[in-house]
């Protein structure tokens, strides 16, 4: 092993060229460490900025529903005080109403098929009334399906009759009650 000397009388020589090579690219890190500092606060205040502009533009439309939706439901509490009794017996009608003689026709059309028609029809105005029919099919297969659809609805055939080209048919079924 080698042993090491030193002189220490002697004061080492600082190369000034690599010291101030050195001095300059530490400065250099130093003042683009502190640009991009200032960049990145600058773009961050610029986007809290924005971000508060936002959200003041927000508030103000929340702000503005808020009162349209007041000035909406004083509206109509006004309306209501001043029609209320007309609200009241109108509201007491339908509630009286349990049955709709359109949804009943509506349902028969949609019940059957082209080749299916109706030649009387009757409804009684009462709840729970059974509805009394004859009908005229042109083929076996449309007037099953009539009687397939029909049969959840307590189907009863009261006569059925053939003749050369088409089938008589009188029946009656119960549709419950719909609530309008």
């Amino acid at each position: 092993m080698n042993p090491l000397a030193y002189n220490l009388a002697r004061s080492p020589q600082v190369d000034r060229l690599r010291f101030a090579l050195r001095a300059a690219l530490l400065l250099l890190l130093a003042l683009l460490l502190g640009v991009l500092a200032v960049t990145n606060l600058a773009g961050r205040s610029g986007r809290d900025r924005r971000e508060v502009e936002e959200a003041g533009v927000s508030r103000r439309r929340l702000q503005a529903l808020a009162d349209e939706s007041g000035r909406l439901r004083r509206e109509i509490a006004a309306w209501k005080k001043s029609r209320g009794g007309q609200l009241a017996q109108a509201n007491s009608l339908i509630e009286r109403k349990s049955f709709s003689f359109v949804s009943r026709l509506d349902f028969l059309e949609k019940a059957s098929s082209p080749g299916i028609r109706v030649r009387s029809l009757t409804l009684e105005n009462k709840s729970g009334a059974r509805i009394r029919m004859a009908i005229t099919a042109r083929t076996l297969p449309e007037l099953f399906a009539l009687y397939k659809k029909l049969a959840s609805y307590e189907l009863a055939i009261a006569s059925e009759t053939q003749t050369q080209d088409e089938y008589l048919v009188s029946l009656s079924f119960r549709m419950p009650d719909e609530g309008i």
